[in-house]
């Protein structure tokens, strides 16, 4: 996980998300909702919510064992649920691979609030970034080089 941690999107620290469990096909993401994260009615933002849906689908996808070594995708359709309202601050959203290729996969998730109360449903399907089809990913030093062009 620490690999992730050290490479994880802006975007994703900006929300607060935290990676809790992370292995090949399986995350665990946690939250604390604040108050820039909500609707007009003070509840969690549906936008915020396909946010945590979006990542916790992916991560399950680009799982790298490896430290040295990076896996990215890219969203390429979700389709999101929302079935309830959170009854507290503290978010957390699971997510598995459903069926991967070698260039594209397929994910659900799951966000629930800290009374396990059933918030909303996504289900996504992704593309691999070229280099990082496989299990063994690229070298990081590789990503960089992509990234600074």
């Amino acid at each position: 996980m620490a690999v992730f941690q050290a490479l994880e999107p802006p975007f994703n620290k900006l929300l607060g998300f935290v990676v809790e469990e992370w292995q090949e096909g399986h995350a665990r993401i946690e939250v604390e909702v604040q108050p820039e994260h909500g609707n007009s009615h003070g509840i969690p933002h549906g936008g915020f919510l396909c946010s945590l849906l979006d990542v916790a689908t992916a991560l399950p996808g680009i799982y790298c064992p490896h430290p040295d070594r990076i896996r990215r995708a890219l969203t390429l359709s979700l389709n999101t649920s929302f079935v309830g309202q959170a009854s507290s601050r503290h978010l957390y959203a699971i997510g598995k691979i459903t069926s991967a290729g070698y260039k594209i996969f397929h994910s659900s998730a799951e966000v629930f609030d800290s009374n396990d109360r059933l918030l909303a449903t996504g289900h996504a399907m992704l593309k691999y970034r070229k280099g990082c089809e496989s299990l063994e990913g690229m070298a990081l030093e590789d990503w960089h080089a992509l990234t600074q062009k």
